[in-house]
């Protein structure tokens, strides 16, 4: 069984929920007002089988000017409509904005029904059908069939019906395996059931017992039961009307506009990029960062309409243009979902557009941000891919499928193409221009560093990263870091990141200066004087002493005794092999003193040196040599 859903759009008081009943055989006039008034207020919904494997939703939406964002939320999500026209009237105001916002929402999948013709004869109905194909002429309904019919005789129903039919077969049928996307169009409250919420499945599918998410809040009921067409039913697919009984959630948190998924491949933003195109029924432009109110799915919401290469959209400008809403609450969204602008005083349709991005971001006026817009438009996957990695350096898998509207089958078929462009990072995606890029930064960076300060070792791999914080996600940083060791362009010493082959070097200026403190140290043995002192004796600036003094150490040139004295690493060697002369086994305190000839001050740092080395190990009052030692 294939499910659709149609509407029915049209002037006030033309006949649409007489020609609903006539086809469905029920009324959807609810609303004890409705009756009274006999106009539609709220969405009316009626189901019937067209064929034996077409079943119908039908949305009766409502025709009056005041009524106009209950007709939005009811196209919103149709496969199809039935645009009305009352034959002893012909097109109204509302019938042209109606087929207005139809054409904005590119539902383009039309027939016209002129209702009444009983009550005119055939010379006015024929003018009424010329009148109608002039006014459809040079628009997407061009081609529609226009069908003479009388809802209370049944006159011209069959061949709606069967002009329906063929319309609905050529129809691209929805996605039922991919994720859940229902718009809540009614919340209502049954006794002896709970919470009900009514509404068309745009994608996917819901089944009993399901637990569901309701954005942009994130509540997570149950399904508890389900119906459509009027009947209990296990799940429901794509394209069908259901009406959900769910449990653990109160009806006063629920409303029109809030959308149940099932997963998180749906984006809640505030801010979308869109391409939007003006209505010629408007004359008045629309300024840069007028209020608007934005219409999508069955939520409506005020935002800013934000410009990138104009200051305003002039009336009736039917050019397509590239711009931002930024919106005062959050919104479900992916891109090329389609929505309608209105202006909120005085209340009318001023455009219309699809989304081709919902990252969020806010970008500069100017020509730069019409050509990132245009890729993320107009370009394949791939490029648009490309576009946002340029733009945030690195993105999440999830929101890439989000933000572009793709399944993830997609993108792995992207990742795993033979010439790939892009590299997992974790659950991210970077791309290898980015990676190469960052790579001749962090070459570029060290570079300098041992250019500037060639005694140091490098730089530790936490500076390394903060460094650039500021451009670069740190995950994409440590990737390209450890892509960097592994293919050998830079090395890691110890906690330091260097570049491959840099060997730590006094500067040229300090090389002598370096060369005499270091002949010093070897010639005081043990008994040396404070590091600090011999490097302000031979005039080496206090900035650089601890840089020269982890060069030593780094370099093993010396080594620390304490905070201040060190001792050169020819003089450990010396006494080492002294001390395992007299004592090959190992050694007291009083032992290596008889032998080394220095105070305790001197002789527990160098011994404890040696255990820090791996000379030697402590064993009560002795020192023990270790093996290979």
């Amino acid at each position: 069984m294939d499910y659709y859903t149609i509407g029915l759009a049209g002037h006030i008081d033309h006949g649409k929920t007489t020609l609903v009943k006539a086809l469905t055989g029920i009324e959807t006039d609810r609303l004890k007002e409705e009756k009274e008034r006999k106009i539609s207020i709220e969405l009316g919904y009626a189901p019937f089988h067209l064929s034996e494997d077409m079943q119908v939703s039908v949305i009766d939406v409502p025709g009056h000017e005041r009524f106009i964002r209950q007709m939005i939320a009811g196209v919103a999500g149709i496969d199809a409509v039935i645009a009305v026209v009352a034959a002893d009237e012909g097109v109204m105001p509302q019938t042209k904005e109606h087929l207005e916002i139809l054409s904005l929402l590119g539902v383009e999948n039309t027939i016209i029904a002129v209702t009444k013709a009983d009550i005119v004869d055939e010379e006015l109905l024929a003018l009424v059908k010329d009148d109608i194909r002039l006014f459809i002429k040079g628009t997407a309904f061009e081609k529609a069939a226009i069908i003479p019919v009388d809802s209370v005789s049944g006159k011209g129903l069959p061949e709606l019906k069967e002009e329906l039919q063929s319309l609905l077969g050529d129809v691209k049928k929805r996605n039922s395996s991919g994720a859940l996307r229902l718009p809540i169009d009614q919340v209502f409250s049954l006794k002896g059931h709970g919470t009900v919420i009514r509404g068309t499945i745009y994608d996917g599918m819901i089944q009993k017992e399901d637990t569901l998410k309701i954005l942009p809040e994130g509540y997570n009921p149950r399904v508890r039961q389900l119906q459509s067409q009027n009947k209990v039913v296990s799940q429901a697919v794509a394209g069908q009307r259901v009406a959900v009984n769910l449990a653990g959630i109160d009806k006063q948190v629920l409303r029109r506009g809030q959308v149940v998924v099932d997963s998180d491949s749906y984006a809640v933003t505030n801010t979308i990029d869109v391409v939007i195109r003006g209505t010629s029924l408007v004359e008045s432009p629309i300024k840069q960062r007028s209020p608007v109110k934005l219409h999508i799915g069955t939520s409506e919401v005020m935002g800013k309409i934000v410009f990138f290469d104009r200051n305003k959209m002039e009336g009736g400008e039917e050019e397509a243009i590239l711009c931002q809403i930024r919106l005062e609450e959050p919104i479900v969204a992916k891109k090329e979902d389609r929505f309608i602008i209105r202006r909120p005083s005085p209340a009318e349709t001023v455009a219309g557009g699809r989304i081709i991005n919902v990252s969020g971001q806010k970008y500069r006026f100017g020509e730069e941000t019409i050509q990132k817009l245009k890729r993320m438009e107009q370009g394949t996957p791939s490029e648009r891919i490309t576009a946002l990695i340029n733009e945030q350096k690195m993105i999440a898998t999830d929101m890439i499928i989000k933000e572009l509207g793709i399944t993830s089958q997609v993108l792995q078929d992207l990742l795993q193409e033979e010439k790939s462009p892009f590299l997992s990072v974790g659950k991210s995606i970077t791309s290898i221009v980015q990676v190469e890029k960052m790579k001749g930064e962090i070459i570029e960076q060290l570079e300098e560093l041992h250019q500037d300060a060639p005694l140091k070792e490098g730089l530790l791999k936490a500076e390394l990263v903060q460094s650039f914080s500021g451009g670069y996600p740190s995950r994409l940083v440590e990737h390209t870091i450890q892509s960097m060791l592994e293919d050998r362009t830079v090395e890691l010493r110890g906690a330091f990141i260097a570049k491959e082959g840099f060997v730590p070097h006094p500067p040229k200026q300090w090389k002598k200066r370096m060369e005499t403190v270091l002949s010093i140290i070897k010639q005081q043995g043990l008994e040396v004087a404070a590091i600090s002192d011999l490097l302000t004796e031979q005039n080496i600036p206090v900035q650089l002493h601890s840089d020269f003094i982890n060069y030593l150490e780094n370099q093993r040139h010396a080594f620390s005794l304490d905070d201040k004295n060190y001792v050169h690493t020819q003089n450990v060697e010396r006494l080492v092999q002294e001390l395992k002369q007299n004592y090959p086994e190992g050694f007291s305190l009083q032992e290596a003193k008889s032998v080394l000839g220095v105070s305790r001050k001197y002789l527990v740092p160098f011994l404890e040196l040696l255990d820090r080395l791996g000379y030697t190990t402590r064993d009560a009052q002795e020192r023990k040599w270790k093996k290979n030692a």
